[in-house]
C-alpha cells in the first residue's frame, strides 16, 4: 500500500481528513569532555505516521506498515474526544532538496570524532576546569501527503557544533557559552574552532568580573539575549494553540499595539538558518510572518487545525519533531527585525546594564512574565563600558519590555537552538539586532 492508497482507504473508513507522513532520519551526534569522547552515535531510522480527523476527533499512530497504522488511527479517533472542526487548507504540490558545501553523511564519522576532539583542546586553557564541545548533524527526508490534495517531499540537512566553559578560580565558577550552525553541511566546522576559545576565554574572563547591581536600570540587550528573549517569552505567546487553549497573554489583541515601533518575524524560507525548511510537517509552504508590525499584533504562528479553527490559512508552522509524532505549532526562524539604530547610539546611556548572552530563564506566555539569566554584563556610564559584570539576571513583563523599547540597531545576528513543546524538540533559530530598553529590572547580588 502506498501514500495515495492509504489516504483512500482511510476516507473509505470514514475519515474526513486524512494526513500521512514518511520520514527517513539519519543523526550523528558525538559529546566530548575535556579532550575525551563521552558519547558518540550514528544511525538512521525511517517509518510512516497517519494522521485522521473522524467525526471531530483526532487519532494518530506511527510505525512501519500503513495499513494497520490507518487502521489504529480510525480506532483512536473513535475514542478521543470529540470538537466542531473541519480541515480546510491549500493543497501544496512539489520537491525541495537542498544542497550544502560538504554532505555530513559523506564524512566518516572517525573523521568527526577527531575533529570534535580538536576542537575540544582549543578550549582547554589555563583556568578552564570542564570544557564541553557538542556536535549533531544528520538530514530529514520527508514526504507529505493529505485528502486536501497536498504531495510534497523535502530534503535537509542540518549541523550544529556547541561549546560549554567552566572556569574555576578561588570557589567562583563561571560560565560561558558559544555555537554555530544551520541548515548547512560540514563546513560549520571551518570557524568553530575560533568560538571555542572564544567561549574559554569569555569564561576565564567573568573570573574578575564584579556583581551585578540590583535595581531598575536602563538596558541594552544584546543580539543573542534580546533573540532569546523574543522567542521565548513572545514567540510561544504567539503560537495559535496557546492562544487557543487560553495560555496566551496575547489572545483577542490582533490588530492592537503590543510593542513600540518594532518588527517581529517568523521566516522559514532565510537560507542556512537552523530553524528553515521549504514545507512544514504538514506539506504546507513555509513563509515569512510579520507577527509584529511597527509595534502592532497582525498574525498567530497556525497549522492546519488551528488555522482551521479561527479561519484563517496555515503559515506553515505546523511542526513534529519525528514520524512518531503529530505536527504541532512551532516557531521557524524568530526575530526582531532589523532598525537603524548603530552600537554606539545604542550604548549612549549616562547609566545602564548591557546585558549579553543567555544561560537559561522562564517564561509564563499566559501571565506575560519571564526571567532570564544572562551569561554577563558592563555596567555602562555617560556611554562607556566600565565595568564588567557576572550573575546577570533580568525580569519583568513581556509587553512592557516591547513597549519600552527606544531604540533597534541595525546589526541583526541569529543563533542555532532547540525548542521544546509538549516532549517534541525541534531545530530553531533566534535573532535580534542590540536593542534599547528604557527600564528594566535586574536582580544582581549587590
Amino acid at each position: 500500500m502506498d501514500l495515495e492508497e492509504a489516504i483512500s482507504y482511510a476516507l473509505d473508513l470514514g475519515a474526513q481528513f486524512v494526513e500521512i507522513r514518511h520520514q527517513k532520519i539519519s543523526i550523528t551526534e558525538i559529546f566530548v569532555v575535556n579532550g575525551v569522547i563521552r558519547r558518540l552515535s550514528s544511525g538512521d531510522e525511517s517509518g510512516y505516521s497517519v494522521r485522521v480527523l473522524l467525526n471531530g476527533a483526532w487519532g494518530f499512530s506511527s510505525g512501519p506498515s500503513l495499513k494497520e497504522l490507518v487502521e489504529s488511527s480510525i480506532k483512536l479517533a473513535k475514542t478521543c474526544e470529540k470538537e466542531e472542526i473541519e480541515v480546510h487548507g491549500k493543497p501544496y504540490t512539489g520537491s525541495y532538496i537542498h544542497s550544502v558545501k560538504i554532505p555530513p553523511d559523506q564524512v566518516p564519522v572517525d573523521r568527526k570524532a577527531r575533529d570534535a576532539v580538536d576542537l575540544c583542546k582549543r578550549g582547554m586553557i589555563e583556568e578552564v576546569r570542564n570544557f564541553n564541545v557538542s556536535y549533531l548533524d544528520g538530514f530529514l527526508e520527508e514526504e507529505v501527503v493529505n485528502s486536501i490534495g497536498t504531495k510534497v517531499r523535502q530534503k535537509i540537512y542540518r549541523t550544529r557544533v556547541s561549546f560549554s566553559a567552566y572556569a574555576h578560580r578561588a570557589g567562583v565558577t563561571e560560565r560561558a557559552l558559544e555555537s554555530t550552525g544551520g541548515t548547512i553541511g560540514y563546513e560549520a566546522i571551518e570557524g568553530s574552532f575560533d568560538l571555542a576559545e572564544t567561549a574559554a576565554r569569555r569564561a576565564v574572563e567573568l573570573l574578575s568580573a564584579k556583581s551585578a547591581p540590583a535595581g531598575k536600570f536602563q538596558a541594552v540587550l544584546d543580539p543573542k539575549l534580546a533573540g532569546v528573549f523574543v522567542h521565548e517569552a513572545f514567540g510561544h505567546a504567539a503560537e495559535a494553540d496557546e492562544v487557543l487553549a487560553g495560555m496566551s497573554i496575547l489572545e483577542g489583541r490582533i490588530g492592537q499595539r503590543v510593542g513600540n515601533e518594532i518588527n517581529i518575524v517568523d521566516d522559514p524560507t532565510l537560507e542556512g538558518l537552523y530553524g528553515s525548511y521549504k514545507f512544514d510537517s504538514e506539506g504546507s509552504e513555509g513563509r515569512r510572518k510579520v507577527i509584529v508590525d511597527k509595534g502592532i499584533l497582525k498574525s498567530f504562528m497556525h497549522n492546519l487545525e488551528t488555522s482551521s479553527k479561527m479561519g484563517v490559512e496555515s503559515t506553515g508552522n505546523g511542526r513534529a519533531m519525528n514520524f512518531r509524532n503529530p505536527p504541532i505549532v512551532r516557531m521557524s526562524n524568530t526575530f526582531i527585525d532589523k532598525g537603524d539604530a548603530e552600537l554606539d547610539e545604542i550604548l549612549n546611556m549616562r547609566e545602564g546594564i548591557y546585558a549579553i548572552g543567555s544561560l537559561y530563564g522562564y517564561t509564563e506566555p499566559a501571565k506575560g512574565q519571564f526571567m532570564f539569566k544572562a551569561e554577563e554584563g558592563w555596567l555602562v556610564k555617560n556611554g562607556e563600558l566600565v565595568e564588567r559584570l557576572r550573575e546577570v539576571a533580568l525580569a519583568g513583563n513581556t509587553l512592557e519590555i516591547l513597549g519600552n523599547i527606544e531604540l533597534v540597531g541595525k546589526d541583526l545576528k541569529f543563533s542555532p537552538g532547540n525548542c521544546g513543546k509538549q516532549g517534541q524538540w525541534v531545530p530553531v533559530t533566534t535573532g535580534s539586532p542590540h536593542i534599547r530598553v528604557r527600564e528594566v529590572v535586574f536582580g544582581g547580588l549587590r
